[in-house]
């Protein structure tokens, strides 16, 4: 009677040493679960157990850590660049400016983060707190040109 049986499965995308994007590592995911799910009766019937599925080389685990990074950077960049309308609006007290400044901000966040993507760097730890330490970066300059417009005294600003 068979009481285990081992099934070790390659795939061309999930290497040692490569870190593939999400969605590749993702599809790759969802093919194992369907071929482990086609396997399960098999082995339920022949070993009286389920199949068992074991990540060696961790990628599974970073996929899911890919996600948390992209939603932690998206939620970091959008509390910064909320608290960066509230600094700009107490400074200024123009909303006009504020708004402005803001749109400045967010569009200094899009071309570095779309330079990125364009590059092919694949979203990791680093990359996602950079995303929200950005908004900060972004926000300095353009906060001292707004105080300093809204506060000029010369009628031509």
């Amino acid at each position: 009677q068979i009481k285990f049986v081992g099934i070790a499965i390659e795939s061309k995308n999930l290497t040692l040493y490569n870190r593939p994007p999400e969605e590749i590592t993702r599809a790759n995911w969802k093919a194992y679960e369907e071929l482990r799910n086609n396997v399960d009766f098999i082995a339920a019937e022949a070993c009286g157990g389920n199949v068992q599925m074991t990540d060696l080389i961790g990628k599974f685990v970073f996929m899911n850590n890919q996600m948390i990074y992209r939603t932690s950077a998206i939620r970091g960049a959008l509390i910064g660049i909320g608290i960066a309308f509230l600094v700009l609006l107490a400074c200024t007290w123009s909303l006009l400016i504020s708004v402005l400044s803001t749109i400045s901000i967010l569009c200094t966040m899009l071309s570095v983060i779309g330079l990125v993507t364009m590059i092919g760097w694949n979203l990791g730890t680093v990359q996602a707190i950079l995303i929200s330490i950005l908004a900060g970066f972004s926000v300095d300059y353009v906060v001292h040109l707004a105080h300093a417009y809204a506060h000029s005294p010369l009628p031509t600003r």
